[in-house]
């Protein structure tokens, strides 16, 4: 069952219990996009304390959402999570770091007024002009290396795609090499790039080694769990060992 919960106008809140069906969904979906025409900014709060179960149509039209989710979420700003369970916690941990400009946070069934308390609070957007990713020169024309240092930006996305793309045109079997100082998230108006799903495809076939350098604990795990699904050999190294990581790539930075 979807109930809608008393908030400020900027704020969509509801509660989700007992077995979800399509048509919750649907009064989900049709709440938010009046909220996202009305707003600039807006924020959510959803209680799924009472969540049992969800039919295949809610299922469907859930993932109809996610798709809706992701093209406006540039509008978000927070999200409040209430539950007893532990999986909020996991899903808020993971994604938070990713969406910088979308604050996500985990509460307690006792908590819903100061979930609701925080989710009303919509904090300014940071703004940097200095581009996030730095490219390295190296001994090796077949790797690309790179620096990341912030927010990745919609408007800096375009150049990252093209140095790519142009080392997929010279090769056949490419190496990358990635040094993390601070992953500030992404735009997610990134997602939403006509050039980024191709890229990935490509490099699905063309990668061959690529090498993480300073990766948080969360991205080490995700790549220690993904590495035995797919052709490409990825390996991670802490910031205190960018020599080995250097040497596993078979090269060296210049300059």
């Amino acid at each position: 069952m979807f109930t809608q919960l008393p908030a400020p106008d900027h704020v969509l809140a509801f509660r989700l219990s007992g077995k979800i069906t399509g048509h919750d969904i649907k009064r989900y979906k049709e709440l938010l996009e009046t909220m996202l025409d009305t707003h600039g900014a807006i924020s959510l709060c959803v209680d799924v304390t009472g969540l049992s179960d969800m039919d295949a149509d809610a299922l469907l039209e859930g993932m109809k959402a996610d798709l809706e989710f992701l093209s406006h979420i540039r509008q978000f700003r927070r999200g409040a999570l209430v539950s007893d369970k532990e999986w909020p916690r996991a899903v808020t941990g993971f994604f938070g770091p990713l969406f910088p400009n979308f604050d996500m946070k985990s509460f307690a069934p006792e908590q819903v007024d100061e979930a609701l308390k925080w989710a009303a609070e919509l904090p300014a957007l940071p703004k940097s002009d200095t581009p996030a990713v730095r490219f390295l020169p190296t001994s090796r024309d077949d790797l690309l290396a790179f620096e990341i240092d912030g927010v990745i930006s919609e408007t800096e996305f375009p150049a990252v795609l093209t140095e790519i793309n142009a080392l997929f045109d010279r090769h056949d079997k490419v190496r990358l090499l990635g040094r993390i100082k601070h992953l500030g998230g992404f735009d997610p108006a990134i997602l939403m790039q006509s050039g980024l799903i191709p890229m990935k495809l490509t490099a699905m076939r063309k990668v061959e080694r690529y090498v993480i350098v300073g990766a948080p604990g969360w991205m080490t795990k995700m790549i220690s769990a993904m590495n035995p699904l797919f052709d490409v050999d990825m390996r991670t190294f802490p910031a205190d060992r960018e020599a080995d990581a250097w040497a596993w790539i078979e090269a060296e930075p210049v300059g």
